[in-house]
């Protein structure tokens, strides 16, 4: 390279470093507000009633403060996370094991020292302390941005992932559409660690992406109080397979070790349900992850089986463990990492074969059989009026029986039409269900901007035979038959 050449391209560098470096400092000192909103502290204590406000990166936090919940006393700590006070900065001499996961993890219905987070600390005696990150409702989506705003930063020796109702569940959102990610699980790391400590990145991103969705956020049901329901996935079966991979190696990145757990219900063990079975190809994803990983694998299935309590003493309901539980699960904890705290460390190997993709063949609109029935057998079928042509249509079937035993989850079944006239679908054998239909206008699956027709009356009576000549009625949003039904 000539001199002179040489010299311009310096100068042109510098000149580019130099505006880079102004814009930094003006961003930092003319966007203080914005920047402390982008890192989103934990909001003042509020003591009472369950708080759960909205968070732009989170969707919605835990509040420090002391309350009851399900007649449960339950302390957030001045961190903003179930627990006993502690320091941000890890003690030296102390290894920290960090928790992920959702309601389950949070230990929603049992007291503090019951959770099995507290009952693995005390096995694990004073040279460790557990830290319980769990929320209420929370995905890996959320769990990886929950780690990049305070997880990290406890300095975790060994990082305990859980996730996997959130993810799995049918619910009225998408968590990517909706969240304002910290991260870009696509990135590695380093760049994203690198990109956040940037003034002027941090602006931009509150400025461009989040600000404008804040209000939005503040209505996420979570925080309202409510438990809304839908019919996709919060985190489709890929994405969750990214986010796995992706808080596995930003804890490696970090220094510390990964152990998956894959949780379990009471459908598991043996209960009866009408409710779409959608969860064990998530497991089925974490198992690879956890193998290509190198990580332990704890199946709390299997522990639960292998127990002599019966499912009802192991559950509070269909989801949350007991007291009973949650012991059993923190003893399957401690004798997984026994390696590691002998150690420092697991003497399993790595995979590096590619993981996916992974069709999940409920959404797309076959998915997997209700209960243990054979839902080919039994069908519902008719005509669509008043779906505008070359619009995909997707029907929900909506379980309307109070009684039903899985109610986080009323999808009965799914299916979705490019071109709808007239339909058949998988339909339960038995039960009674109404009809949900979504106009996907932009061919990217439900949304929140898509039309939506509810068709709740007159309820369909499943008596283990196909229902044949329904009319959906989009214009008058009821339901007709082709032909007069007889009078019971």
């Amino acid at each position: 390279m000539r001199p002179l050449t040489q010299r311009r391209l310096s100068f042109s560098l510098l000149t580019v470093a130099g505006m880079l470096l102004m814009a930094e400092v003006a961003a930092a000192w003319l966007g203080r507000r914005a920047l402390l909103a982008w890192e989103a502290p934990v909001p003042v204590t509020h003591t009472g009633a369950p708080y759960l406000p909205g968070n732009p990166f989170l969707l919605w936090e835990m509040v420090p403060g002391e309350r009851t919940e399900m007649g449960v006393d339950v302390h957030i700590n001045t961190l903003g996370f179930r627990g006993r006070e502690t320091t941000q900065q890890k003690p030296t001499g102390l290894k920290r094991v960090v928790l992920l996961g959702d309601s389950t993890v949070y230990g929603h219905g049992v007291e503090g020292q019951a959770v099995f987070g507290q009952r693995l600390a005390e096995s694990l005696g004073p040279s460790f302390e557990v830290i319980n990150l769990g929320t209420p409702g929370y995905s890996t989506a959320q769990s990886i941005n929950y780690m990049a705003m305070r997880g990290w930063a406890l300095d975790p020796d060994l990082l305990v992932i859980a996730n996997l109702w959130s993810d799995n569940n049918f619910d009225s959102f998408v968590d990517k559409q909706l969240l304002s990610e910290r991260h870009n699980a696509n990135a590695a790391p380093v760049l994203a660690t690198a990109l956040q400590s940037s003034a002027l990145y941090r602006w931009l991103d509150w400025e461009i992406r989040l600000a404008p969705r804040a209000e939005d956020i503040k209505t996420v049901g979570w925080m309202l109080g409510q438990t809304p329901t839908g019919g996709y996935r919060r985190v489709n079966v890929n994405d969750y397979a990214k986010n796995l991979q992706f808080l596995a190696e930003s804890a490696r990145a970090h220094g510390a070790e990964v152990v998956f757990v894959a949780l379990a219900n009471k459908v598991d063990l043996g209960e009866e349900t009408t409710g779409a079975i959608a969860w064990p190809l998530y497991r089925e994803v974490m198992t690879a992850v956890a193998k290509q990983q190198g990580a332990p694998l704890v199946d709390i299935t299997s522990v639960f089986q292998a127990s002599e309590f019966h499912r009802d003493s192991l559950f509070l309901d269909e989801l949350h463990p007991s007291a009973t539980g949650h012991q059993l699960i923190a003893d399957a904890i401690a004798a997984a990492i026994g390696p590691w705290v002998k150690h420092g460390h697991f003497e399993l190997p790595t995979h590096a074969t590619p993981l996916g993709p992974w069709d999940d063949r409920f959404a797309r609109g076959e998915g997997p059989p209700t209960g243990k029935i054979s839902s080919a057998r039994v069908t519902l079928s008719g005509a669509v009026i008043g779906a505008p042509k070359g619009v995909s249509v997707q029907i929900d079937l909506v379980d309307l029986d109070p009684d039903r035993s899985n109610k986080n989850n009323p999808i009965l079944g799914s299916a979705r039409f490019d071109n709808v006239d007239t339909f058949e679908m998988p339909a339960p054998k038995h039960g009674v269900f109404g009809v949900r239909i979504y106009l996907d206008q932009d061919g990217d699956g439900p949304s929140a901007g898509d039309p939506l027709f509810t068709l709740l009356e007159p309820a369909f009576e499943a008596n283990g035979e196909s229902i044949r000549g329904v009319i959906l009625d989009l214009n008058t949003e009821k339901i007709r038959w082709a032909t007069p039904q007889p009078t019971k």
